[in-house]
């Protein structure tokens, strides 16, 4: 019989989560099994996300109280050792609950030969302090206290030395959700008001006509998104496409579209008017654009299945072009846990700055002259940002880059190469959008 209950379905999922896939995937086909709902699945999902992007920390508190080490345990007996020890370091869950109710949970997984280690090892880690630690070098202490692995540590250390730790520590969009109104159907004043009488504390976010909002549940679950009224979007995402300044009537083509967020944002800054073409590699990413725009009642969005890194001659040219590119992720630590993790490998980097250079390139392809192209990550590796635009500006004399025609929040870099959003600056993803116009 498996065992029951949000911690339990957290700890299961951790299981599975080191044996490969997406954090997100793994998490939600648990859940599915569990068959637990509302405040218990919100539980769930913070101790597999808190763990996740704790790991780091969390592992070397666990492992000055293991003498053979974290490896060498069972692997259910290694989730909730780490999974208890980030309820009550992360989640305000007292050490006395965090500690037996994973005692309880290492025998409910069948481990109670365990059950004496975790709870000793609990109670010593819960009261750790991580002021006394002493690291190796400064990479250490990055991976250790901003909880990362070692390729992404190396990286901040080299590339931003004085925000390393802040960059890492920084949540996405400051812990709210962030959510891109739709003005074909309300205001963000109406949005907000609606949402504070439901008990959703939502304020004006960074960007123009973005909320910051602070839901319970799942945002899906309420009446204002089952109907259109808006969609969950970064705000450095947001901006991007508000960069692109779409107007009602134009052809716009969104290369790189899946899940659909900016297409949205996109359709209605066109007032639903206009030909807009939103695309991806697969039919199945595809499929979550055309069911986002069928939610939000867009009638000027049409959908393809295509390889932004492949010219298609099918495609018709376009007024604007957004180009929002396959990414290291850098800049969204504070949203995708995984990332923090990843190993930077040289060779996978090289292939994924060609592709980047190739959609670029066939972006610049389908413009019209006069016309305005975006190309945005979200990342702030220099080599994917401005060394890219540098890089595509000699191949293309006829693009310059020019200022976007939107309120840029306080704190956004700008250079000669485009607009650089680092977390912990600005209060927004990290995120790199460069605005060019093709000569007439």
């Amino acid at each position: 019989m498996r065992p029951a209950g949000p911690r339990a379905a957290a700890a299961a999922a951790l299981v599975h989560q080191e044996q490969g896939g997406y954090s997100n995937l793994v998490l939600d086909a648990e859940l599915g099994r569990s068959g637990l709902q509302g405040r218990d699945r919100a539980f769930a999902s913070a101790i597999f996300y808190t763990t996740l992007e704790r790991q780091a920390t969390l592992d070397y508190i666990l492992s000055r109280f293991l003498p053979k080490g974290l490896a060498k345990l069972d692997p259910p007996v290694r989730a909730i050792l780490r999974s208890g020890l980030a309820q009550a370091r992360y989640m305000q869950v007292p050490v006395p609950a965090a500690v037996n109710e994973s005692v309880k949970l290492v025998r409910a997984f069948g481990k109670s030969s365990a059950a004496g280690l975790a709870n000793a090892v609990l109670r010593k880690a819960c009261a750790y302090d991580l002021d006394t630690a002493v690291f190796a070098d400064e990479v250490e202490r990055l991976m250790v206290l901003g909880s990362a692995g070692r390729d992404v540590a190396a990286f901040l250390r080299q590339y931003y030395p004085e925000e390393a730790l802040t960059i890492l520590s920084s949540p996405a969009d400051g812990g709210k959700t962030a959510l891109r109104v739709n003005p074909l159907h309300t205001t963000p004043a109406a949005l907000a008001d609606a949402l504070s009488k439901a008990g959703v504390e939502a304020k004006p976010g960074l960007v123009p006509g973005s909320l910051l909002a602070d839901f319970a549940g799942s945002p899906a679950d309420t009446e204002w998104f089952q109907r259109g009224d808006f969609h969950v979007e970064g705000q450095a995402s947001q901006l991007a496409a508000l960069c692109l300044g779409a107007k009602p009537g134009e052809t716009v083509i969104d290369l790189c579209a899946a899940p659909g967020g900016k297409t949205l944002a996109l359709a209605q800054e066109m007032q639903d008017k206009g030909r807009l073409i939103s695309c991806d590699r697969t039919p199945q990413r595809v499929g979550l654009i055309q069911t986002a725009a069928r939610r939000m009642g867009l009638g000027c969005i049409e959908t393809a299945v295509n390889d932004a890194a492949v010219p298609n001659p099918a495609f018709p040219a376009a007024d604007r072009v957004l180009a929002d590119v396959p990414c290291s992720g850098l800049g969204i630590l504070g949203k995708k846990p995984d990332i923090r993790y990843k190993t930077l490998d040289e060779a996978r980097r090289r292939e994924l700055l060609d592709t980047q250079r190739a959609i670029l390139d066939c972006a610049a392809g389908y413009l019209k002259p006069g016309g305005r192209l975006v190309y945005s990550t979200c990342t702030i590796h220099p080599e994917e940002n401005q060394d890219q635009v540098r890089a595509f500006l000699a191949r293309r004399p006829d693009f310059r880059v020019v200022e976007p025609d939107v309120a840029l929040p306080a704190g956004m870099e700008q250079g000669p190469c485009g607009l650089l959003s680092v977390p912990g600056r600005t209060g927004m993803d990290g995120f790199f959008i460069c605005v060019m116009q093709r000569a007439e």
